[in-house]
């Protein structure tokens, strides 16, 4: 009785980071580290909810990659609601039952035990977050996907006439330079909770936002683990500077390189995306978008005006799924491609219904990245500084007879997209490198118009 009276008071040293909904160790967390610096096997056992046996996967998956499995220890997963061995077991730590509710990590000698319920136990996520030990299939995966990736977005750039694939080597080159020199890139806590509930979803419970459901599909072709989705980051870190090429205009693809350069040479866009989170997602989706209407044809057939409505609005919908902010684009291209009304009148409708339907859906994940209240004015003294190379050219070329002054095409389309972007940034701190990006493109357009090609 004196044993799980101490056993008791220990615990509640930790109950003010319990009762925050932080990660709480028992007895502490050294004891946990010794526990995965030991020899000692281990066998995961799962609650009987899905949330818990997606749980277990990933604490499984996550603990594969520096132990063995065996039956030295038992790792419990879940609550004593969902969990029987963990309600049978928990006499052994002195608690009252309802801590196994809150995310905390509990260790005894021969036995683990994961605990939270379906609003917290992802907290535990922090426990491994720190273990690095990517299988080696995983590096190789990489290796290649990087590769092929290079491949098929660096061959269209060959033979253009200018220095578009030298300068894509380049790129290439910096991305795979900086992806092998940086530490592990940490998830955000929003897209901790996404990660959890696609594993949710893994297990056969439901999808809770949109992401989720673009996530859990990954998961069926390989571990959740934060190497893996350290590694998918990068590539798609990958595919959006590629993309900085196929948005620069179309006869002079090496400008991309500049597009490139005077957006991820701004601190702060690189922080927008030095964390596993959407943003980035989204961020491809956005460029995907501009190099599509980068490479608008005029004079184009009925079919043909009916597949670029269907493009732009399939990617609109979809990166209106990462930021709602990006229903901007449509009306910015109203405004500087007027000469369509029915291609311009479809595309707005199209994506506006997209976008309403998916807050119908999905209205609390979609809200999070609306932020009226407060807005933050020091934003725009970011933005001014860290974009300064790029609005000193655009300047020049305002004085000097750059195409500014356009009414119609793909620069004042551009100069809409910077503008309202620019406007709303005190807003929301989301925004910040859909602005860049943008104001990155223009400036390439600029630059184009200033040396009279």
């Amino acid at each position: 009785m004196k044993k799980a009276l101490a056993v008791a008071i220990l615990f509640l040293l930790f109950l003010p980071a319990v009762a925050g909904a932080e990660l709480a160790y028992y007895p502490n967390q050294e004891a946990f580290k010794s526990f995965l610096e030991s020899n000692s096997t281990y066998t995961v056992i799962a609650g009987n909810t899905s949330w818990a046996r997606g749980w277990a996967h990933y604490v499984d998956s996550k603990l594969s990659t520096i132990k063995e499995r065996g039956n030295n220890t038992l790792v419990l997963v879940g609550n004593v609601e969902n969990n029987e061995l963990m309600r049978k077991l928990w006499w052994r730590t002195g608690l009252s039952e309802r801590y196994s509710f809150q995310p905390s990590v509990i260790v005894l000698s021969d036995v683990v035990f994961i605990t939270g319920n379906e609003s917290n136990i992802y907290l535990t996520e922090r426990a491994f977050s720190n273990l690095w030990n990517p299988p080696r299939t995983s590096k190789i995966t990489y290796l290649l996907t990087f590769l092929l990736i290079s491949i098929i977005l660096g061959l269209p750039l060959r033979g253009k006439g200018n220095h578009a694939g030298s300068f894509y080597l380049l790129t290439v080159s910096l991305i795979f330079l900086w992806s092998i020199n940086s530490p592990p890139l940490q998830m955000t806590n929003s897209f901790l909770r996404t990660f959890f509930d696609s594993l949710n979803a893994w297990a056969g419970g439901g999808v809770s936002n949109p992401i989720s459901a673009l996530l859990w599909p990954f998961f069926k072709l390989t571990t959740p683990i934060e190497e893996n989705l350290n590694f998918a980051h990068w590539v798609l870190v990958l595919i959006l500077a590629s993309l900085s090429f196929y948005i620069a205009p179309r006869e002079y693809r090496d400008l991309g390189f500049l597009i490139f350069g005077l957006t991820f040479v701004a601190p702060a866009f690189r922080m927008s995306i030095s964390h596993i989170s959407g943003t980035i997602i989204g961020l491809i989706s956005f460029a995907i978008i501009l190099a599509l209407v980068s490479n608008l044809h005029v004079g184009l057939e009925p079919g043909e005006i009916l597949l670029q409505v269907g493009l732009l609005s399939l990617f609109t919908v979809f990166a209106t799924v990462i930021n709602p902010y990006v229903l901007i684009i449509p009306v910015a291209f109203v405004l500087a491609f007027p000469g369509r009304p029915m291609r311009n009148l479809g595309y707005l409708l199209i994506s506006l219904s997209g976008a309403l339907i998916l807050y119908a859906l999905y209205p609390p994940y979609l809200s999070e990245f609306i932020h009226l209240n407060n807005p933050n004015p020091d934003r725009w003294g970011v933005f001014v500084v860290q974009g300064l190379p790029a609005i000193l050219v655009l300047l020049y070329g305002a004085v000097n007879g750059g195409k500014l002054k356009k009414k119609r095409g793909h620069t004042p389309f551009l100069l809409t997209l910077t503008l309202l972007y620019t406007l709303m940034l005190p807003l929301s701190p989301f925004l910040y490198p859909y602005a860049m990006i943008s104001l990155s493109a223009l400036t390439a357009r600029v630059v184009n118009s200033l040396t009279g090609t």
